[in-house]
This record gives structure tokens, sequence and C-alpha cells, in this order.
């Protein structure tokens, strides 16, 4: 997909790729070393397109951590499904769905896809598929996320989605909006302004309010307004190699998810196909850590790196503390 406002635009591919062998190895040193949980993200891609993703997925079970997901669920196999079911799913396990429309039309167009085939449909018919496994033991969290903009700003579409996915065993919604991506020129609309936003804010909220309910709940977050980090390129010291450590899929160790690609290789904190993780993760001096920070936070700049929500929020929280 070519999402008009997706940072994976800006991504290079240069073709490595972390093998099958050398990712279980990496999972069962993470268990090691104490790490509880388990993101599976895409860069200009999405997890479930990883040839090996359920072989990841049944050892991070198997190892009784935390796992999310954050998908399109374009692709989803028996296997994935299958796995699930299990009643052995860590508590507070999650998938969340980026869906942004209620129409095969209105996909199409927020995700600029040219293919005349039906893909809202077919994602939906995945979702009911994990759904089914949901319920079987309801061990996980269901989510599905939709991005207002103007591809996809319709109460049809609002209306729609949530009768949809609501139906397909999600136990939550959430409308939101686009980030402005980094090195992207974005048309009218892609991002909305204040005043866009507040017409849909609107009309989302009496929509909301008919269909949430005790059992079921929807969210309307701006969280760029809500936290002021409207197109903020970085919050520096960054802290987020210490918190969200990335790895991509070139097999290399990144400061966190949106850096995880070979843009920021300049910044990259190492080789994961020659290195250990923890060997990577603790390469710094603690008895000159002033400089190290400086260091890092000059090689983050460089690189152009464009801190995602969650990322601005931990550090502008750890950065007004007093210690």
């Amino acid at each position: 997909m070519e999402c008009p406002y997706c940072y994976g635009l800006s991504a290079e591919d240069n073709g490595e790729r972390l093998d099958k062998k050398r990712a279980l190895e990496i999972l069962k040193d993470l268990k090691k070393g104490g790490v509880k949980k388990i993101i599976f993200a895409g860069y200009a891609t999405d997890p479930l397109n990883c040839d090996y993703i359920d072989d990841l997925l049944e050892q991070t079970i198997n190892q009784e951590q935390v796992f999310g997901f954050n998908t399109k669920a374009l692709k989803v196999s028996d296997k994935f499904v299958e796995l699930l079911k299990q009643k052995k799913i860590a508590k507070e396990s999650y998938i969340s769905l980026s869906i942004d429309a209620g129409t095969n039309e209105t996909y199409k167009k927020i995700h600029n896809i040219k293919s005349t085939a039906n893909i809202y449909d077919k994602v939906l018919e995945n979702v009911k598929k994990l759904g089914l496994a949901r319920k079987k033991n309801f061990s996980f969290d269901m989510s599905a996320a939709y991005l207002v903009n103007i591809n996809s700003g319709f109460s049809k579409d609002y209306i729609k989605f949530i009768e949809d996915f609501s139906s397909a065993g999600c136990n939550l919604l959430r409308f939101t909006f686009p980030q402005p991506p980094k090195d992207i020129k974005t048309d009218y609309g892609i991002v909305p302004n204040e005043e866009e936003k507040k017409q849909y804010k609107k009309e989302l909220k009496q929509i909301i309010e008919k269909y949430k309910s005790d059992d079921f709940d929807i969210l309307l977050v701006d969280a760029d307004d809500d936290l002021n980090v409207y197109n903020k390129a970085r919050t520096l010291p960054c802290y987020a190699r210490y918190i969200y450590p990335a790895i991509g899929f070139d097999g290399w160790l990144y400061n966190c998810s949106q850096s995880s690609s070979p843009n920021f290789r300049s910044s990259a904190l190492g080789d994961l196909n020659t290195n250990n993780f923890w060997d990577l993760f603790y390469n710094y001096d603690n008895k000159n850590i002033q400089n190290y920070m400086t260091s890092c936070n000059l090689k983050i700049s460089s690189s152009g790196c464009r801190c995602d929500r969650k990322e601005h929020v931990v550090n502008m929280k750890l950065n007004n503390l007093k210690f």
C-alpha cells in the first residue's frame, strides 16, 4: 500500500532481512533477559507479511510473554488463527487493527490502492476469523482503529465500520487522525487541520454516543492536540532505545519502531545478525551517560527521526522529572 500519511513511504529497502533461525534465537535471548512484552509491527510493510510470523507468535506464546500486533490483517494464516485459540496466552496480549474505512471504495481511497479487489471485505473476513479465535477463551484484546481525513470522513463509513467490527469480535474501536509523516509532502486534507478536526469530531461524537456501551467502548482520540505534539519532529533527549528498542526487518537494532529501517542506520544500536541483543542494548558507559546521551541526540537529529506520539509522551515526562 502507499497510504499518503505513512512514515513507511520514506523507507529504503536495501534487501537485507533477518532469517527465521536468528529471529527465534533473539526471541530466546529476550526472554532470558527479562523482556515481558513483544510487539510485532511493520515499517513499510505489515508484520503478517513475514514468512515466519507464525513461528514468532508460537514461540512468544510458549515463552509466556505478552504479545501485541499492529496490523492491517490483509493476510492471516490458518496456523496464526489456531495459535490464538490457546488458553496459555499471556494476559494483556492484544491485536490492534488499522482499518480506516467502512466500505471498499473508501478503503481504496484512504490507502491509495489502485486494485479493483474488494480489500475491505477481505480484511473484514480475516478479522471475523480472529474474532472467533478470541471468543474461544477471550485471552487477548482486539481493537480496530479508524484514521479520519478527507478520504475517510463520512458518516456512513463511521457507522458501517462500527457495526462491522463490533460484530466481528473487536472489544474496542478508536477514531483518531493521521500524524504528519516524515519527509512526505501531503495533499490538502490528508492530515486534517484544526478547523477540519472540529467538524469531524462534532459528527463523530454524536455517532459514538449512540453506539458505545458499558460492554463495548469507542474512543475518539486527538493526541496531537491533547499532548501538544502536532508536527513536532522529535523530543530530545530521547529515551526510546531504553524503553522501546526495535528489531528491524533487516536484523538491526534500532531506537524505536519509528526508526526501524535502514534510513536510520546512522543512529542504530548495531547489527543483530552478528551481535547479541543485550551486548548492543547495554553498549554504553553508565559513568559517562551525559556524553552518551548527547552523542545519541546528535545522531537522531541528523537522521531526521520523527517521534511517534507515544515516544513524545515518554520523553516529555522523563525530561520533566526532577532527579
